[in-house]
């Protein structure tokens, strides 16, 4: 065989293991969409056929490999708060992430009826487009797992293979959709602000959240869900089943990054898949990090608006730089310009956070807590300083502090003292380096990239379809059966009806022995006495 049959060989082999991939990320998040374009384009420099498509009110500014197929669906979410949250981010409720009170416990169901109204709109518009979509062939589907319903509805009515991925850590409900054992006994619920060292009262207060979040998403949500199924296409599937059958679950943090739990064999930990090794900084960030000797790195994501923050909290970071002058400062600001700003403190709306958090003179990283923010922390090694301006990411960032990797600032303490007191104990104690070092070993040293892993997974699942062995019996059981109620009961019968012999068997013994002991006394008490004998 010549060189050249080897070369089409291998070619032709290589054509045959590539397959259609099809990715639908939720476009309400503007992390979602850049988290699964890692992925997209690994499956396409390895020769898959990537297709994508957005849903939504507009379209992501995500940047894809050309070969990537994209598509963008417009449809709109018909509410003008809606508009305020989430297309044109100027909200009320933005301005209210500093109040201590706030924490917009209601974030993740305002996403899913947006979501809805998102499908609603679309469906009623280009039902026709979406069969045509329904027809296509693809050999699997990924799938945002957070505001998402059209994406579920695709994949329920294809009956396909899909991977379901959480651009969170792992939820209750996700959870419980994949049969996850998520016991409240020791792990937290997200939103709780709890980690696994629970008393007696937090794990009170951890079931009543645990039951209350699946109450929300199953009678309140999907029970929505289920109705825009029935609306458009009568007898699909419910959401719930559409879930529970996904063949994959990728849940975006690493392995040890949460705390220890357990999970299916079909969940996969991919969280981490975008990072990677820093890069050259630009000329002015370089020149800037220069000037003193160590610097750090202020960043709040999509999460926070500078232009509707209260000046106040403005004021306290400024003060912050001003009583620090031996550190510099880049912050990642958006907001209108600043009138005082320090020698030490370098603004720009956008950084590349990934090249300055692995650059040796980084000091600390402080963070909002966002998860892919939080992670870049951890994988770059660099210390964290927590100022969460929502309960998700006080409970991302609890992974990091809980493990003596940085400090939290409560919102109360959202002022200059509170600030730099937080700055300065992560910079001059050298445990918090440390221990970050520790976490971040533990982090990077695996056999595979995350990102690696994740390719892997989605061409398996190309080759083998689906994965029965990765599923346990426990999606064949209700509620009832899943605690074992139905056994306890039973047990508990069994105890009950053997104590109610016993008690029956007692009390007749009882009365036996009495009824006895009384025939005793009264012969007794009855009998003659004895001839020849008088009494004295």
């Amino acid at each position: 065989m010549t060189f050249l049959t080897w070369i089409i060989f291998l070619l032709l082999g290589r054509a045959t293991e590539a397959g259609r991939v099809l990715f639908l990320p939720s476009t309400l998040d503007p992390v979602h969409p850049q988290t699964m374009a890692v992925l997209a384009d690994e499956l396409s420099r390895r020769g898959h056929q990537v297709s994508w498509l957005e849903i939504g009110p507009q379209q992501s500014k995500t940047v894809l490999l050309k070969n990537v197929t994209r598509e963008f669906w417009p449809a709109q979410l018909g509410d003008q708060r809606l508009n305020e949250i989430y297309l044109h981010r100027n909200h009320t409720n933005y301005g209210k992430l500093w109040n201590a009170k706030f924490t917009w416990a209601n974030e993740q169901t305002t996403g899913w009826l947006a979501s809805i109204k998102i499908c609603n709109s679309l469906l009623s518009r280009n039902q026709q487009k979406f069969d045509d979509l329904v027809k296509k062939r693809f050999e699997t589907v990924v799938v945002d797992d957070l505001y998402n319903p059209c994406g579920l509805l695709l994949v329920a009515l294809r009956k396909s293979v899909y991977v379901y991925w959480s651009m969170t850590s792992m939820r209750t409900e996700s959870a419980w959709a994949n049969q996850s054992p998520t016991p409240p006994s020791y792990l937290p619920v997200p939103g709780t602000g709890f980690t696994d060292d629970l008393n007696f009262f937090e794990r009170t207060i951890n079931v009543a959240s645990y039951l209350r979040q699946l109450y929300v998403h199953q009678h309140l949500i999907q029970r929505r869900i289920d109705a825009l199924f029935q609306k458009f296409y009568p007898g699909a599937p419910s959401a719930f089943e559409v879930e529970r059958n996904a063949s994959i679950n990728f849940v975006n943090n690493p392995p040890i990054f949460d705390f220890a739990r357990p999970f299916m064999p079909r969940v996969n930990f991919v969280g981490g898949l975008h990072c990677k090794k820093a890069a050259p900084l630009p000329k002015d960030l370089e020149d800037f990090i220069k000037k003193g000797n160590k610097f750090v790195l202020l960043t709040t994501g999509f999460t926070a608006q500078w232009t509707v923050a209260p000046p106040a909290i403005k004021e306290a970071y400024i003060k912050t730089f001003q009583s620090l002058p031996s550190l510099q400062f880049i912050w990642q600001y958006n907001g209108e310009e600043l009138r005082e700003k320090p020698a030490n403190l370098l603004v720009r709306p956008w950084l590349p956070q990934q090249d300055l958090l692995g650059h040796p003179k980084c000091a600390a990283h402080v963070s909002h807590g966002g998860l892919n923010s939080v992670i870049e922390s951890v994988w770059h090694g660099v210390p964290v300083v927590g100022l969460p301006l929502t309960s998700r990411g006080y409970d991302n960032l609890l992974r990091v502090t809980a493990r003596n990797a940085g400090v939290m600032v409560e919102k109360e303490d959202f002022n200059r003292e509170g600030i730099t007191s937080a700055i300065t104990k992560v910079v001059k104690d050298p445990k918090f380096q440390e221990e970050m070092e520790i976490f971040q070993d533990m982090v990077t040293d695996v056999p595979f990239t995350e990102l690696y892993h994740a390719a892997f997974w989605v061409e398996f699942i190309e080759r083998h379809q689906e994965v029965p062995h990765a599923r346990s019996g426990a999606d064949k059981l209700n509620v009832l059966q899943y605690f074992l109620v139905d056994v306890i009961a039973f047990f508990a019968c069994i105890i009950l009806l053997t104590l109610q012999i016993l008690f029956f068997a007692v009390r007749g013994l009882f009365r036996v022995l009495s009824s006895v002991f009384k025939l005793a006394i009264g012969q007794k008490s009855t009998r003659p006495m004895t001839p020849g004998k008088k009494r004295n």
